[in-house]
């Protein structure tokens, strides 16, 4: 599954998901002017769980209702409300937010303050022991050779019981990207 919000670009970046191991993945109904906040329903072999996959512009929105839109009404904080019924458990919420502990922090605390009312947390600061307003790691280097943590992944119960081990990859690893990948592994 791949979506963007830059129609206009010859080459427009986007969001992908990509499965293996027949690993089913099924989008789930979305809201086309939440851009590039993806539901989708992960079917494995052994167990099935709600996927939204976020790439979140903060205040840059390309088109739709939330063009420009800024404060409590905007995309992300919306977004969730409008896909907090899909949020039960088991359910993973990964992606870019383009805010976390090192960029816009008050914006990463009230992520955090939302999703845990929905008992839903940060399986990186979870696994590190760390207040969501630390970071013992970078996930994204700009141009201007600055470095913040913005990718983060959220899981339910489910995941948060189950976590073996999360890994943040080292930036000098990521090839066609700017971002670190988040890997998570899970008990049986």
């Amino acid at each position: 599954i791949w979506i963007t919000n830059n129609f206009e670009n010859k080459t427009p970046k986007g969001l992908g998901i990509l499965s293996f191991n027949n690993v089913q993945l099924e989008l789930l109904p979305r809201d086309e002017d939440m851009e590039i906040y993806i539901p989708v329903k992960v079917n494995t072999s052994k167990f099935n769980f709600n996927l939204l996959a976020v790439w979140n512009f903060y205040w840059a929105c390309k088109q739709g209702r939330f063009k420009d839109l800024k404060g409590d009404n905007c995309l992300e904080w919306t977004a969730l409300e409008h896909y907090k019924p899909i949020l039960n458990d088991p359910t993973l919420i990964v992606g870019d937010w383009n805010f976390g502990p090192t960029f816009s922090q008050e914006a990463f605390v009230k992520l955090n303050n939302i999703l845990n009312e929905q008992d839903i947390k940060s399986l990186y600061h979870e696994f590190e022991n760390i207040p969501v307003t630390d970071t013992k790691n970078y996930t994204y280097k700009s141009p201007m050779k600055s470095f913040h943590h913005l990718d983060h992944m959220f899981g339910s119960s489910y995941f948060l019981n189950k976590m073996k081990s999360f890994k943040i990859s080292s930036l000098d690893e990521a090839i066609l990207s700017d971002h670190a990948s988040l890997l998570l592994e899970l008990d049986d």
